[in-house]
């Protein structure tokens, strides 16, 4: 682990709830299992029993340890306290679908709209080269480490198990997800402003709409503030339990479309904190994970879909679509309805898929 440059303020999460929610079970799989003896069996199995039903779960035994967790909020808590207009210099441009950078919060009238600020750190490579401000850059060799270690050391090890499980070869989704390819993944820090009871209820309580997301796998770590919730398969919501050691994981758009439609792209939301945690900003540390950029968004060959009868080519898109154009399609669409442009969502994203809508 890179030396850290100076001592940040010390970061302690905030206390858990006291409410009594409903909460999804899920399943943890521990990867540190992959490379014992008969680890990678057990692990396909327990895939099998849930992934088709379910694409939320957990993931533990990531090497992670709960210090290297909290240093990064700390910076990521540092980094929102910075000035709004120091902010604003590293402004991403979502109306071309581009997330590198900063989004501010809305405000006025499209306050209920969206109420985040993000900080889009994507991958350390030629590609991605742009301005940041002086406390990333300050911390730039302990952000790339703990980064990268998301993609080597949680990312591949679940695309070889989900290759396995398919039945193709053990390589494939790893060899359409290089790091050094042209393509886009990033780590966000991510903040949710509390809002007065009254702003909340004209907001239906809700933070973030139900959604699917648009990329591979979506790694979230540990984040006490309730909020979060999943759509079950009957169409109930129920919230994601955040334990300390383990890192939450959802199936995304394009993992759905390459299986079929067997790994599913899970919904889900964020709605307001119990009672005793509103004065709470949620902080979210996230690491996005997609596809190369050219890779076509299609059904791979697979023995384990062909027998589900899921492994043939999908007319859902009425052309081609990649990785890459899917994600800008998605992010540019959301930016026109976010800052105003239009006042009512958009249905189509691009080549006849429309966007579902869950709230």
């Amino acid at each position: 682990m890179p030396a850290q440059v100076e001592t940040l303020p010390p970061y302690e999460y905030p206390s858990e709830t006291k409410e009594q929610l409903e909460y999804a079970e899920l399943e943890a799989l521990d990867i540190s299992k992959l490379n014992v003896q008969g680890g990678k069996q057990a692990l396909a199995d327990q895939v099998l029993r849930f992934i088709s039903k379910n694409g939320f779960f957990y993931v533990v035994g990531h090497g992670f340890s709960d210090e290297e967790v909290r240093r990064q909020y700390a910076l990521c808590k540092a980094f929102f306290e910075l000035p709004l207009e120091e902010k604003l210099k590293y402004s991403c441009d979502t109306a071309k679908g581009d997330f590198r950078g900063y989004k501010p919060q809305s405000t006025g009238e499209l306050a209920g709209r969206d109420n985040d600020e993000r900080y889009n750190i994507p991958k350390f490579t030629p590609e991605h080269e742009r301005p940041h401000p002086q406390l990333i850059r300050d911390h730039w060799d302990e952000i790339k480490d703990f980064s990268l270690r998301i993609h080597n050391d949680v990312l591949l090890p679940l695309l070889h198990l989900f290759a396995y499980v398919l039945e193709i070869d053990e390589d494939y989704l790893i060899e359409r997800h290089r790091y050094d390819a042209e393509g886009l993944e990033y780590l966000r820090y991510m903040k949710y402003h509390p809002r007065s009871k009254e702003a909340d209820a004209q907001a239906g309580n809700i933070w973030a709409k139900g959604h699917t997301d648009y990329n591979t796998l979506t790694f979230l770590f540990h984040q006490p503030v309730a909020g979060l919730q999943v759509q079950t398969p009957e169409g109930r919501w129920q919230y994601v339990k955040s334990p300390r050691d383990a890192i939450i994981v959802n199936i995304a758009d394009a993992l759905e479309f390459l299986s079929g439609g067997y790994l599913k792209s899970t919904v889900h939301r964020v709605v307001r904190a119990p009672e005793d945690q509103t004065s709470d900003a949620r902080l979210s540390l996230i690491y996005f994970a997609r596809p190369e950029a050219n890779i076509i968004l299609k059904p791979i060959s697979s023995p384990l879909l062909q027998r589900l009868g899921l492994n043939v080519e999908t007319d859902q898109f009425s052309h081609d679509v990649t990785a890459e154009e899917w994600a800008r399609a998605r992010i540019a669409k959301d930016h026109r309805f976010r800052t105003g442009l239009v006042n009512q969502p958009e249905k189509e994203i691009i080549a006849g898929v429309n966007q579902k809508y869950y709230d």
